[in-house]
């Protein structure tokens, strides 16, 4: 778990800095195109901006030797005059509030130019034509420079603006190529570059693509404001990214700016909004990888104590086991001697039976002990022997025992059976089943052994067995009364399972308690 923790902590740092690096790359890879674009842009302005001053003093001448008001002149003349080579110039006249009266791209008609008044004042001032840097039209979705120039009306009272307008087509397809690259990433949510021209005119352009519309004033004048909000940023850094959460989604704001290779007087201001739902995505997920593995790890943690512990119980208890053998095995061997003796001498009576009852019962106890701690150490040869014979043989040992504990052990054959088996297993498996008998059957009753070809049952009326699978586990006793190790149904379960023998156990207070060993390791012959 401290390894998974240390993990979780370098995955999330590494996930988090590609994540960081990938935006990185994405930006200036936008930023490389652009710049492209933009350099292109200014290239193709520095080479027609000749050209586009003298089709403005064309026109401009052409109004002022007409008798009729700029706003009411017919501009399809002068427009095809100048559009001789290409279908690239429009030519705009406002009205004295700025508002384009008079044009030959008509959807401009109505359109408010006053965000730029300070600019016609000052070429007003100067007496100067303006021409700006190219610009992005919204609603053409194409790069166009303007001239601009001021022209009196014919009553003289009056002054107009006259614009005109060329259209950089070629750079219209760069432009599609940008955003294609941003339309292959669907976590841009707007990008952007702003042109600046001596820090005081201001154009934006959406690289993402969108849908054609003619913008107002208010909108050209947060474009402004929110170039200046970028280059506020960017005062003492070359790159700015900001993290900030809108309606519960996190976004990352990069800025950046440079400037331009072509002209000194202007700046071009990169803007990018990216969807950080990749990224948290990508967290969560790793968050919940990490909770399922504390789960897990809390849960193995918790079994390995358990089972350690348990371990550690059992292991005790197989020590106990081991001492017992040793404190029991001398004594038991004086008792047994000394018993014997005394038959030889007074003859065998009550109390030399009851001893001699007492002596195979703690034998009994001692062979199983000494089984637990060697079965894993010997190798017990298998023999052919008659189930009958030995099943016989072990009841007649156990009578006495049966009879001092006013108990009544009733035995039946029904024909033979010879099994492929240890003797010295069969012996513990059939000890301990009459042992158990003993132990349990109520003070009085019979226990009822039979053997029916392969199938051997012992019966016994006494209290039921509450669990009857957990019973043949090691150390496990349902009756704290009577004395015991929990050792005995352990071994039968082991040499069932080693030699094949199907075990059923049905215990009830109406029917007692019954187990019926069947035997398929019988020879094939019988």
């Amino acid at each position: 778990m401290f390894l998974s923790a240390v993990g979780y902590v370098f995955i999330k740092k590494i996930i988090i800095s590609n994540y960081e690096k990938e935006r990185k790359i994405l930006f200036y890879e936008i930023q490389m195109h652009t710049s492209e674009l933009l350099s292109g842009l200014m290239y193709e302005n520095s080479t027609q901006k000749k050209q586009l001053l003298q089709k403005h003093k064309t026109v401009s001448h052409y109004l002022q030797t007409t008798d009729i008001d700029p706003i009411e002149v017919n501009l399809e003349k002068i427009h095809k005059k100048i559009n001789k080579e290409e279908n690239s110039y429009n030519i705009y006249i406002t009205d004295e509030n700025f508002i384009i009266k008079n044009t030959t791209f008509k959807e401009d008609i109505g359109f408010d130019l006053s965000f730029a008044k300070a600019t016609f004042n000052t070429h007003f001032e100067q007496n100067t034509t303006g021409i700006c840097t190219p610009l992005f039209e919204k609603f053409s979705k194409q790069f166009l420079s303007y001239t601009d120039s001021c022209i009196q009306s014919k009553k003289g009272d009056k002054s107009r603006i006259l614009q005109l307008s060329y259209t950089y087509k070629k750079s219209s397809k760069l432009l599609l190529i940008v955003q294609k690259l941003i339309a292959n990433h669907s976590s841009i949510i707007d990008a952007k570059a702003y042109i600046v021209v001596n820090n005081v005119f201001v154009n934006d352009v959406n690289l993402r693509d969108f849908t054609a519309y003619k913008p107002d004033l208010k909108e050209i004048l947060q474009v402004i404001q929110s170039s200046e909000h970028i280059k506020e940023k960017l005062l003492t850094q070359k790159l700015v990214i900001d993290d900030i959460t809108k309606d519960g989604i996190s976004y990352s704001e990069m800025y950046i700016a440079t400037n331009s290779t072509i002209f000194d007087d202007t700046q071009i201001l990169y803007s990018l909004v990216l969807n950080n739902s990749d990224l948290e995505t990508k967290l969560k997920n790793l968050n919940l990888f990490m909770f399922v593995l504390i789960l897990l790890g809390s849960i193995a943690i918790l079994v390995t104590f358990k089972l350690r512990k348990k371990e550690i119980k059992l292991s005790e208890q197989d020590r106990f086991v081991q001492n017992s053998m040793h404190e029991i095995k001398t004594p038991l061997s004086i008792i047994t001697l000394n018993n014997e003796l005394r038959e030889l001498e007074f003859g065998a009576d009550e109390y030399s039976s009851e001893i001699d009852s007492a002596i195979k019962t703690l034998k009994t106890s001692y062979d199983d002990m000494s089984f637990i701690i060697t079965k894993d150490e010997l190798l017990y040869p298998k023999e052919t022997l008659i189930l009958g014979n030995v099943l016989q043989t072990r009841v007649e040992y156990f009578k006495n025992i049966a009879s001092s504990n006013n108990k009544i052990i009733n035995f039946k054959m029904n024909g033979a059976c010879l099994v492929n088996i240890s003797r010295v297993e069969l012996i513990r498996l059939i000890d301990n089943n009459l042992s158990n008998a003993i132990k349990y059957a109520k003070e009085g009753s019979i226990i009822s052994i039979l053997l029916n070809e392969n199938r051997l049952s012992f019966h016994t009326i006494s209290s039921p067995i509450k669990n009857t699978k957990e019973i043949f586990n090691k150390y496990v006793r349902e009756n704290s009364v009577v004395s015991g190790h929990g050792l005995g149904l352990c071994i039968v379960k082991e040499v069932a399972e080693k030699y094949a023998i199907e075990i059923r156990l049905s215990s009830s207070s109406l029917e007692g308690t019954k187990f019926v060993y069947i035997f398929k390791c019988h020879s094939n012959d019988t």
